[in-house]
């Protein structure tokens, strides 16, 4: 894509966030002085209008992505985008790596269930403290913990089984390894701009199959996020995998 749209999408990106910080900033403001002070017209239209002015920058900057991405997606299926090269898995292999993958993150839905029931047990313990007695507050902290358990275990395996029902959909995965980006059926993920970067990339055994598995990192500091991902590689696909690793460990 020519560096001009790619400038242009990131300014009005920019531009967009900044929207919606001071819009969100002014709902802050006049909830601190709501309920300091008495509320008043002009401070309820303010919150209004930012309110307002954040959901439309949220929802605006939402459709940008979508639009960006499906051009991106477009230009690398057209030849307008410089890709390394490009897999199709087929029907048989995609279906083994749905289920077994499935199978993964729904025995990993208790580490998520786990992780919400620590983070809430510490949150109401320390939130309680000194307002119960000791009997009291633990058993506070454990059912609090023991819901948070259960939500964070429901909510991972939703996902899960939402992620399966749409990849199960496809009769046949296509995967475009281009310079700075991958596209995993239809889905853009940048790995080397606007912010994105790659962090490792291997061949591993997983599944009985071979497997790609890189993560990418956004953000700075400690606002850094990280997304994990998992592709398919074809049996007679090894001495292509090597060069993309090769490639791609080259920009991590």
């Amino acid at each position: 894509m020519e560096a001009s749209k790619k400038s242009r999408f990131t300014g009005v990106i920019a531009g967009l966030t900044l929207l919606m910080i001071a819009g969100l900033s002014a709902c802050i403001i006049m909830l601190i002085l709501m309920s300091v002070d008495d509320i008043s017209f002009d401070k309820v239209m303010v919150f209004v209008l930012g309110l307002a002015v954040t959901v439309i920058s949220l929802r605006t900057i939402v459709k940008q992505n979508q639009s960006y991405s499906q051009q991106r997606v477009d230009m690398a299926r057209n030849g307008g985008e410089a890709v390394l090269t490009q897999w199709e898995i087929d029907k048989t292999q995609w279906t083994h790596f749905c289920k077994s993958k499935y199978e993964s993150d729904i025995n990993e839905s208790s580490g998520y269930g786990w992780s919400a029931a620590c983070l809430m047990g510490l949150v109401s313990g320390f939130s309680l403290w000194n307002r119960f007695d000791l009997g009291q507050i633990v058993a506070f902290v454990l059912l609090i913990a023991g819901v948070f358990f259960f939500i964070g275990k429901y909510v991972a395996g939703l996902k899960a089984r939402s992620d399966f029902k749409r990849q199960c959909q496809l009769e046949v995965a296509d995967i475009h390894f281009a310079r700075s980006s991958i596209i995993f059926n239809s889905r853009l993920i940048l790995l080397n701009e606007l912010g994105y970067r790659l962090k490792d990339f291997s061949i591993q055994d997983k599944f009985n199959m071979k497997v790609i598995i890189f993560t990418v990192e956004s953000g700075v500091g400690s606002r850094k996020s990280s997304s994990g991902y998992t592709i398919p590689m074809p049996a007679d696909k090894m001495e292509e995998a090597n060069q993309l690793s090769s490639y791609y460990n080259g920009i991590a």
